[in-house]
């Protein structure tokens, strides 16, 4: 689905009108309309513009089918349920489900309201936006210097020039989305990876279950997490690696428990 299509599903969902929008956006209704049919792109600027009205990341607005598919895959499995047993829960058939984890068909906001509430998670862990963490410029940065190119490679490949580069590593200058784009290209990632919100910290607690946040808030807990602030990577990794054990065992050590007590 294109930006347009996406930015007037979003948009419609709230239940804003076209010049509702653009009014609060400052601008034309000509000009949002004619994003809204792919005429025109909006600048960087724009686009984030537009996320922060609508309250959704700026990512959803290029490929919100991926996104959602790639959550609720992975809260479903971290619930471990089956596609099935979801579908039976929430009501949707089998086939949406799957149509939704595999992004070639996109859920509507009160089907994500749904499996939110299912899936023991709120709205937020689907939809609302975050802090940005890292700026365009250094997630440029980092991934031409993981391929090993110099900003001159770099402006060759993408057909702009090593000044440009420059200035949007420096932040110095925003990029156009056309520029973005050919960044992106260049570098063999999405777009959508520049857009990024808050790295996906904010995302795993809104998707932990209401038990798991209301632990966290129980000071026993928080000492926990305090001395575990303060190891080593040694013996953190120890630990973790007897939390999985302890997970793969749990059937058994419990049925250990049960016979010690008779």
């Amino acid at each position: 689905m294109s930006l347009g299509k996406n930015l007037r599903g979003f948009r419609k969902q709230r239940g804003m009108k076209l010049k509702e929008l653009a009014e609060q956006l400052n601008v034309s209704y000509s000009y949002l309309s004619a994003v809204e049919r792919d005429v025109k792109k909006p600048s960087i600027a724009m686009v984030k513009k537009i996320s922060h009205i609508l309250n959704i990341s700026p990512t959803y607005l290029f490929e919100a089918e991926k996104v959602y598919g790639e959550k609720i895959r992975f809260i479903r499995r971290g619930r471990s349920l089956s596609i099935e047993e979801l579908s039976d829960l929430s009501g949707i058939s089998a086939d949406k489900v799957e149509a939704f984890e595999e992004g070639t068909e996109e859920p509507d906001l009160d089907t994500l309201e749904r499996l939110a509430e299912i899936l023991n998670v709120t709205i937020r862990y689907f939809l609302e936006k975050n802090a940005d963490s890292v700026s365009i410029g250094e997630r440029v940065r980092r991934e031409r210097e993981k391929l090993g190119l110099t900003g001159a490679a770099l402006a060759d490949k993408a057909n702009i020039s090593p000044a440009m580069v420059s200035q949007i590593e420096n932040d110095q200058s925003e990029p156009s989305l056309d520029t973005l784009e050919s960044i992106a290209q260049a570098l063999g990632v999405s777009v959508c990876y520049f857009l990024l919100e808050q790295e996906d910290v904010e995302n795993l607690i809104s998707s932990l279950n209401s038990d798991l946040l209301s632990l966290l808030g129980d000071p026993r807990v928080q000492a926990v997490l305090r001395a575990i602030r303060d190891l080593e990577a040694g013996d953190l990794k120890f630990i973790l690696n007897y939390i999985q054990f302890f997970k793969r065992n749990k059937p058994l050590l419990n049925g250990n428990k049960n016979m010690e007590k008779i």
